[in-house]
């Protein structure tokens, strides 16, 4: 039947049986034109994706990414452990308030409380570490155990062994704990120079003393530094939730390898951990293992990155490059010639950015090895090329190298601290702190006396040695030399002439 002839008939049956037999008439119709308005629907082409438009996860697979994550935590958990700490501390009283302030008045009696003698108190703390070897070798972090007394160490079977520490690295917080025990499941180690930011990353530990809690989080950033931490810094940064007591406690991939450390957090920050990378620790935890302790190449340098307003201070072209601010005295650096205020802009053939690339590329090296550096010298670039030796175990006093020529008006100066300037009353640590004064030069002449803060030569600004020096192979001291003096919070300036 044609579908003109359909609709006549309708209209026909609706003359026929008045209006129910339309209605009757008319759902016959609908019923014998489906068939047909289906074909139509189904000509109907389906709707294109757009550029870049990403279908969503099925929930198969999103079950599979589950399995994953759990698949990794039954594969790590094993080597995880926690660890107990007992150490003695001395607790000093608290001293009464205004005490201080109103030292040397009559009120002083009247605010100082009788002070206790010191007291020693036990003190329990803890964290988490991870099996590395299965002859009972644990990776964990320096300030984890620390000044202990007594390590107890529990493993994922429920066992509690007693644990020493077998040698630690202050320098990367960094620390190896053995156990006696044979046979324990050691964990992978990855390679922490292969991963990407975005990629998966999982946590593994006992915050807040809660053993074998597993969070899931993305790898933030690599490479981070500037955290002022203490330690050589070039941290993992995740999201993956790490709080007190993951400590020492690692980072894992998706495959379960380990590829950090867990050492830090932000404490005002809320998903911010940072982690040290298993490539560097690794090479710690073999020395530890092996020696008790680590021996490390040494240049005998300060860096400081180079700022928009240093880089111009030295004639630089770019924003680049690490700024020798200290050298040491009787280092490979001064042996070298390296002096303080120039400029690092290449290491052996690789460009350098910042200070701690700087650092970094030295601790790939062995004691003994030469070094090829390109400086920036008042304006030139040359090359020096650097022995390495052992870096001392004690602290090295940081002195700048200086000559007898380099010492202008008879002044011995150094770039100012923050804790210099803290004890000088002055509240930001910019300029170059007087260490020296010779008796009968133009200086003492001057007035000028150890303590004082020069803040500008010749109108300016020195915010550390390098810009002092700068500024002084510039001036001409026998035409005279303007000093702008901070003497514990009085400003005032001096003006100095060398006598010939």
């Amino acid at each position: 039947m044609q579908e003109g002839n359909r609709y006549e008939e309708v209209f026909k049956m609706k003359r026929k049986n008045g209006f129910k037999g339309f209605i009757f008439s008319l759902v016959v119709a609908m019923i014998i034109m489906a068939p047909a308005w289906g074909c139509q629907a189904q000509e109907k082409k389906p709707r294109e994706k757009s550029p870049g438009e990403v279908s969503p996860p099925s929930i198969a697979s999103t079950r599979e990414l589950g399995k994953a994550f759990v698949e990794v935590s039954k594969k790590v958990k094993p080597s995880v452990v926690s660890i107990r700490v007992e150490r003695t501390v001395t607790v000093t009283p608290w001293r009464g308030f205004g005490e201080d302030f109103f030292k040397g008045t009559p009120f002083e009696d009247f605010f100082r409380f009788r002070q206790e003698p010191p007291q020693r108190r036990r003190q329990i703390g803890g964290g988490s570490g991870v099996i590395v070897d299965p002859e009972g070798y644990i990776l964990t972090n320096h300030h984890v155990v620390a000044g202990s007394d007594k390590i107890m160490i529990r493993l994922h079977d429920g066992r509690e062994l007693r644990g020493s520490v077998r040698g630690t690295d202050p320098r990367t917080d960094l620390a190896v704990v053995n156990v006696e025990a044979k046979n324990l499941p050691a964990a992978i180690l990855g390679d922490s120079e292969k991963i990407a930011v975005g990629e998966w990353a999982i946590a593994i530990g006992s915050p807040f003393g809660l053993e074998e809690t597993v969070t899931v989080g993305v790898i933030s950033a690599k490479g981070r530094t500037g955290l002022r931490s203490g330690t050589y810094e070039d941290f993992i940064q995740t999201d993956a939730s790490i709080n007190p007591g993951n400590s020492g406690g690692p980072l894992v991939n998706i495959d379960g390898e380990v590829i950090g450390i867990n050492a830090m957090i932000i404490q005002p920050g809320q998903g911010i951990g940072f982690a040290i990378p298993i490539n560097l620790a690794r090479s710690i935890m073999t020395e530890l293992i092996k020696t008790g302790r680590v021996v490390r190449p040494w240049v005998g340098v300060g860096l400081q990155d180079v700022t928009e307003d240093l880089a111009k201070s030295f004639n630089l072209k770019e924003k680049e490059g690490a700024l020798i601010s200290h050298v040491y005295e009787g280092s490979p650096a001064e042996k070298s010639g390296l002096r303080v205020g120039d400029v690092i802009v290449e290491i052996d053939g690789k460009k350098v950015q910042e200070s701690q690339e700087v650092v970094r590329e030295v601790l790939k090296k062995k004691v003994g090895e030469k070094i090829g550096f390109v400086i920036i010298r008042e304006g030139k670039s040359t090359k020096i090329s650097v022995t390495t030796s052992q870096m001392p175990t004690e602290p090295v006093e940081e002195k700048p190298v200086e000559t007898r020529k380099e010492m202008w008006f008879g002044l011995r100066v150094r770039t100012l601290t923050p804790e210099i300037a803290r004890q000088l009353g002055i509240p930001k640590a910019e300029g170059v702190v007087i260490e020296q004064v010779e008796e009968g030069s133009v200086a003492r002449d001057g007035g000028l006396q150890n303590g004082d803060v020069i803040m500008e030569v010749n109108r300016e600004r020195t915010r550390n040695e390098g810009d002092y020096r700068t500024a002084m192979q510039k001036a001409k001291p026998d035409q005279g030399v303007l000093f702008l003096v901070n003497r514990r919070g009085s400003m005032f300036f001096v003006s100095l002439k060398e006598v010939k």
